[in-house]
């Protein structure tokens, strides 16, 4: 895997976590489509397997496996005393950064962002190398989404986890996504508001393919730009899903030059061809656009254009 790292804005339609230990498994995160692929030494590992785990995301760095893929490790968090244990070893300058769990407050991300900057100055690399995606999982963390989010320059994006959020507040999977909501909506402001990417949590019921697409359609609603995915057979439709369709970046185009018209015929508001144009919805259009460029620079990158 080459050295070079991606130095677009952040892509995150597709996140998949791979146990850090199971060879097989990753394979097949590297053999999938997603944008991002997450090493995990968390969740998915035992605790008699951690230290296997973290020489097996070497030996993947030191492999075929790898592409010009963004590449991130979901580390342990403070609490369990394995981070600087996790970083002396995964720490490495082909990664693109790191997934922190559980961060409760601010003060969580900037000493991470400090013991980054100390592996980066001890391993000779650029300050600032190493991103962050803070995953955002307990009342206390979504309450301080905003503070969180910037909390440091190498935060790159907020994720959202239902899973331990409900555990945490003793609650359950409600119709039509109704008990995670109002996290997922606080989270993705946060994220916007701090200029970052908003990503969803993960579809828990795997295989129901429709409910994914109505999770989707909620999440896109709330501003969400990606999500984690649970398996790669849900790839192509969160990917497509959150990629601006031909018709949508048509209609944004529309809307920008009929904004024009308007503007030179001294109005702030119209109604052209059925659509209403004003200074908010010509914003949205700009940022669709925006946001379609940034998607295809970075699959130019990838493809190696």
């Amino acid at each position: 895997m080459s050295k070079e790292q991606y130095k677009g804005k952040f892509v995150a339609r597709t996140l998949l976590f791979t146990a850090g230990h199971n060879w097989h498994y990753l394979e097949k995160a590297f053999s999938s489509d997603a944008d991002v692929v997450v090493l995990d030494l968390e969740d998915a590992v035992p605790a008699s397997k951690k230290e296997e785990a973290r020489e097996t995301i070497i030996k993947v760095l030191d492999s075929d496996l790898t592409d010009k893929r963004p590449v991130f490790v979901r580390i342990n968090p403070m609490e369990t005393g394995d981070t600087l244990k996790d970083l002396d070893v995964v720490a490495d300058p082909r990664l693109f950064g790191f997934v922190y769990p559980k961060a409760y407050n601010a003060k969580d991300v900037e000493v991470f962002d400090a013991q980054l900057t100390m592996k980066e100055k001890n391993l000779g690399m650029e300050p600032g190398h190493f991103k962050i995606i803070v995953l955002l999982e307990t009342p206390e963390s979504v309450l301080n989404a905003h503070e969180i989010a910037k909390a440091s320059e190498r935060v790159v994006g907020l994720l959202f986890g239902s899973e331990d959020f409900l555990a945490e507040i003793e609650g359950e999977h409600g119709v039509g996504g109704r008990s995670i909501l109002t996290p997922r909506h606080m989270v993705s402001m946060a994220a916007r508001a701090a200029g970052i990417v908003p990503i969803d949590t993960p579809y828990v019921n795997i295989g129901d393919m429709e409910g994914l697409k109505i999770h989707i359609q909620q999440a896109k609603e709330l501003g969400f730009e990606g999500m984690l995915v649970m398996t790669p057979k849900e790839i192509n439709l969160v990917k497509s899903s959150y990629t601006p369709a031909e018709d949508e970046v048509d209609k944004a185009r529309e809307i920008i030059h009929l904004s024009d018209e308007t503007n030179k015929a001294d109005r702030g508001i119209s109604v052209k061809k059925g659509m209403f144009i004003s200074p908010p919805t010509v914003s949205r259009a700009k940022k669709l656009l925006a946001r379609m460029d940034k998607i295809e620079d970075f699959e130019a990158y990838i493809r190696n254009e």
